[in-house]
């Protein structure tokens, strides 16, 4: 079992969409535009910049919002706890680079969670689209779209990077050696 914490897939994703859950860290310094989570509630700094807690009405505006907008910790737990099903360690020499592929197979299944809990229909990657005269297409691999094992994966584009990741890994390799075989 490989150890994974929320912490290195946010290291690992910065950027991950939709964005973390900004939860206030007493002591931080918020600027003016940032919204908080604190206390079950949003908040917006309407100055420059604070240090001060949300709950100062001079500094901050309570706004509409909600968690489900967010990622937060639980999500990537679960995700954690979903990917550690399907992976195996063993395909990789060493730990950073299983780390590496472990984190790809999280925001995978991280993405397809939220995808279902939005109701999205979509059960792939689009590889075409049109807007008037112009298209735009591409295609999944062959290697990927028609193996049973790994064509699942090819529903998001962590999955597909994840894919391409372990694909290295699952090819054995082939020796010969001159000799012969002799039967007593």
């Amino acid at each position: 079992m490989l150890a994974y914490t929320t912490e290195e897939f946010k290291a690992q994703f910065p950027r991950f969409s939709p964005m973390y859950l900004p939860v206030y860290i007493l002591g931080n310094t918020y600027f003016q535009g940032e919204v908080v989570y604190y206390g079950n509630l949003f908040y917006k700094c309407k100055v420059l910049n604070t240090t001060d807690d949300p709950t100062n009405t001079n500094d901050w505006e309570l706004i509409d919002d909600s968690i489900l907008n967010y990622t937060n910790d639980t999500d990537i737990e679960e995700a954690i706890q979903e990917a550690s099903i399907n992976f195996n360690p063993g395909l990789f020499e060493d730990c950073n680079k299983a780390r590496a592929a472990f984190g790809m197979l999280v925001a995978h299944y991280l993405t397809v969670d939220f995808n279902n809990a939005l109701g999205n229909n979509q059960v792939g990657i689009m590889t075409s689209k049109s807007v008037g005269s112009v298209s735009q297409g591409y295609s999944i691999p062959t290697w990927l779209s028609s193996n049973p094992a790994l064509s699942a994966y090819a529903t998001t584009g962590y999955g597909i990077k994840y894919a391409t990741l372990i694909q290295p890994y699952l090819c054995g390799q082939i020796i010969l050696s001159k000799g012969k075989v002799t039967y007593d």
